[in-house]
This record gives structure tokens, sequence and C-alpha cells, in this order.
């Protein structure tokens, strides 16, 4: 029986290529942001809050409407956690808020996942029928985990509810992030301006730079990897090049377009004169799995450490309890990603590289072996490595069922290397293998 999977990554995050956005919604919230800028950073910070929720109508009506009844929950408890005389304790309080942020995710993205898995443990008959999932609601949901925390934590004070409806739904960064923190964002909302010249150079830089990834090499990349992966689901053999050339070409077609997403929602901050934080430094330079995750979805990997990591107690608790923490925040990475078995695996599979990752830094660390390990043909070689393990990974991420990932790591070893399906069965696109 195939468990139902729901991911992050199946929401439409190509908006920003549209001509409908590309040449209605941005010329004309520049026109209008750039009038709101003549009356204060208030004035401006309501047409990009219209401008937000707009954007996010456009995809679905009721989302919206989910949306802000988070928004206004939220902000009404993070009221209550202020008051010196409030009704419940204060860690009641943010417990209550935190548990009920989670809860929409928990039914739109888990509930169906968490039922075809219990009725497959019990050998119950079960249909899946996946629930509608509100575009970004993954995202959103840790931003305001993480703007309740602040509050609990004093660092911020919930004064205005516009303010934190804009955070909370500020369009470049709604849909895939990066998931921004209010101490990022509060401040510069206080110096909010209108579009100027050295803001739209550098801003529509950034985006061109980023749709170019997007749109001229990951969706260039992804039909060889949509043929390799599709093959599985028809029944067609793969041979090892195809499955070769399948997961790598999904391993950049993962990074570019969601590193161009990035970069085209850090450009539209900027032409409204805000920085969101930067999320991807050449992850596949990375030396390590450690290196790794401080370099790919730098954002996320921060959420997961600061309301994770750490609260499980972190390294303070001796070796093991920290490879132990390390592999519960991974796994519930894993599991944020997307509802499915095979996500999980995926995060699993990071956590036990990063344990082992961990142990290997600590055991080399001051001794020759780590300077050693620091020049160059070492160094080249702990990338290869590194983007090896990653590729493996990557099956998992984009595999329908942990048979298909079973299925597609097989070929991948075992070959043949060049045969190819039955006569006049083309898999990758233009036949690409057999002309070889």
């Amino acid at each position: 029986m195939a468990l139902p999977a729901l991911s992050i990554w199946k929401v439409n995050t190509v908006l920003f290529t549209s001509p409908v956005f590309l040449f209605l919604f941005l010329p004309l919230l520049l026109l209008f942001a750039k009038m709101g800028s003549y009356l204060g950073p208030e004035r401006l910070g309501a047409v990009l809050l219209v401008a937000s929720l707009g954007f996010y109508a456009s995809w679905d009506l009721t989302s919206l409407v989910i949306l802000c009844i988070l928004i206004g929950v939220n902000f009404w408890i993070a009221t209550l956690i202020t008051l010196e005389e409030s009704p419940l304790p204060r860690p009641i309080l943010l417990a209550l808020g935190i548990g009920l942020t989670l809860l929409p995710l928990l039914w739109f993205k888990y509930a169906d996942f968490l039922a075809g898995s219990v009725a497959y443990l019990l050998n119950i008959p079960y249909t899946a029928n996946p629930t509608f999932l509100p575009p970004g609601i993954s995202f959103y949901t840790f931003i305001q985990i993480a703007w309740l925390v602040s509050v609990y934590r004093g660092s911020v004070v919930p004064t205005d509810i516009m303010r934190h409806a804009l955070f909370s739904s500020f369009f470049p960064c709604i849909l895939s992030g990066p998931i921004v923190r209010y101490e990022q964002m509060g401040p510069q909302f206080d110096r909010l301006s209108g579009p100027d010249a050295e803001r739209l150079a550098l801003g529509l830089s950034l985006f061109c730079v980023g749709m170019a990834k997007k749109v001229l090499l990951a969706d260039n990349l992804a039909p060889l990897a949509d043929a390799v992966f599709g093959a599985w689901a028809k029944g067609l053999p793969l041979a090892s090049c195809e499955a070769w050339l399948g997961a790598l070409s999904y391993s950049f077609q993962l990074y570019f377009d969601f590193s161009g997403y990035t970069d085209m929602a850090i450009g539209l901050g900027l032409l409204f004169g805000l920085q969101l934080p930067e999320n991807f430094i050449s992850p596949y330079k990375a030396t390590g799995i450690v290196d790794f995750w401080r370099r790919w979805h730098i954002t996320l990997g921060l959420w997961l450490r600061d309301f994770l990591y750490i609260p499980l107690g972190g390294n303070r608790a001796g070796k093991a309890r920290q490879y132990l923490n390390l592999f519960v925040t991974m796994l519930i990475g894993g599991a944020w990603h997307g509802a499915g078995w095979t996500f999980i695996v995926w995060g699993a599979l990071h956590g036990a590289m990063l344990c082992i990752n961990h142990a290997f830094r600590s055991a080399i660390k001051g001794s020759g072996a780590e300077r050693i390990l620091a020049l160059f043909p070492l160094r080249a070689l702990s990338i290869a490595l590194t983007f090896f393990c990653l590729t493996l990974c990557w099956v998992f991420f984009r595999a329908e069922s942990l048979p298909h990932a079973a299925s597609m790591l097989t070929c991948m070893f075992t070959g043949p290397w060049f045969e190819t399906g039955p006569a006049g069965v083309e898999i990758l696109p233009n036949n690409l293998v057999a002309h070889w």
C-alpha cells in the first residue's frame, strides 16, 4: 500500500515569473509604494500589507482566511503574554499559542498521512484522501512560532497588529521563505521608503539573477529529473547512466529552483528598502554535512537550532545526548518538508550524517589530520564525497515512495550502465542515453 505524501515543494513557487506578476502586480505595487512613501512609513506599510494579502488571496481565499485567523489569534495571545496580570501563566499561554499555530499545519498537511500510516500498520483498508494544503503554511507557521517565542522572551513587544500582519504575510517570503524573524524585520519597518533608482537597480538585478536560475536552469533540468523518476511509475527499466543523470539533475534543479526563488524574494524586498536574510551560500561547495547546513536553507537551519535543538538540550548534556538531539531535530526537519515516509527517511539520513560528521570533527580537532584535510586535494575530495552523499539523499526526497527510492538506488549501483528499456521506449528527452 502506497501512503500519501504531501510536500512543500508541490506548491507552485514560480508565480514571480508569471506575466501577471511581472507586468501587472509588480509595476502597480511600485507605483502605489512610491505614492505611499510620501505619506510616511506607516502608509507605505499599509500599501505593502494590502498588496501582500492580495498576493496571497490570488492563490486561494480560504487560505487567506486561515492566515488572517492565525495572525489575529497569535497577536491576542502575545498581548496576554505581555500583561503583568495575565489570565493564565505565561508558559501555558505560550504553549497554547504554539499549539493553535501548529493545529492547521497538522490537520491540512499530516492528518491524511497519519491516518494512512495507522491503517497500514493495522492492516485496515484505507483510501488516501489528501486534504487541501494552504500555500506556504509550513513557512508562515514557523514564522509565527518564532514571533511568539520572541514575545515570551521579551525581545519583541506586540504593539501594532497591522505591523504584525505585514511581518507575517509579506509577499516575497510568504510562500517559500526565507523564514524571517521579527527582530530582523521590525526595525526595518520604521525606515520603510519607496523605490528609488538605487533600490530599483539593486533589487531588480538580484530578481533577474534569481529568475534566470529558475527559468533557464531549474526549468530545463526538470524534464530530465521528471522523466527518470517518472519511469518507475510507468514500470520502465532504467540504466545506471539514466538513474544517475536523473538524480544529479534533480540535485541541481532543486538548488536552482529554491535558490532562485530566494534571490527573487530578496530582490523584491530591496525594492522597498527591506533586507531579507541570506538563505544560500554555495551549499554544494560544503566540505561536510555540518558545513552544508550552514550554507543550505540557512534560515531553516537556524530555526531548527534555536527552537528545537537548543530546547532539547543542545550539546549541554554530553556527546551522546547531543547526537540524539541532532538526530531528533533533523527527523522533525524532514517531516516538516513533507508528509511522507520518504521525507522522514531523508531527515533521518541527514541526522545520522550530522552525528557522524560532528564526531569526526571532534576527533581530529587540533590535530595534524585536521590541517592535512584542509589542504586543497583532500578538501576537494571532501566536497565531492559530501555532494555524493547529498545526491543519494535527494533520491529519497524526490521519490514518490520508499520502494521507488530503493529502485532508483538499485539502478544507480547495479547497472547495467547503458542498457535501456524496450525498443522504441524513450525515457529521457530526445532519447539522450540511447544515442551515446
